[in-house]
């Protein structure tokens, strides 16, 4: 093998175990799953993206998370609904992976989770 079939043996290898611990995460995810409230702390832009971030408790262990969103004003005006609670989703044995739902706002949300897309 030359260095260019080294390089591209693993840059496929190097996707397909990003697709595959992705799924895993996904799916542990759905199939322990706990729902609860979390709080908008923070609305930012960063290399052209813009996030939400946002925390949640389990346990009196707090968590934050942050998901990558298009730019959005809540009805009240606020940008990024800054303050304001959503449900989340969380997994009861890897609270550090979650999902928060945007209800009226989701489809402000980039992405989507590969465990969605496949199922």
């Amino acid at each position: 093998m030359n260095r260019d079939q080294i390089a591209t043996l693993v840059a496929f290898l190097f996707f397909i175990f990003t697709v595959l611990y992705l799924t895993y995460r996904d799916k542990e995810l759905v199939n322990n799953k706990v729902e609860a409230k979390a709080k908008i702390i923070d609305y930012y832009k960063a290399g052209g993206k813009y996030y939400l971030k946002y925390s949640f408790r389990v346990k009196n262990k707090k968590y934050v998370s942050e998901c990558n969103v298009y730019s959005f004003k809540c009805e009240n005006g606020v940008d990024g609904c800054i303050g304001e609670e959503f449900k989340i989703i969380y997994s009861r044995l890897d609270p550090s992976n979650n999902d928060i739902n945007l209800g009226r706002y989701n489809t402000y949300k980039r992405g989507k989770r590969i465990y969605e897309l496949i199922n």
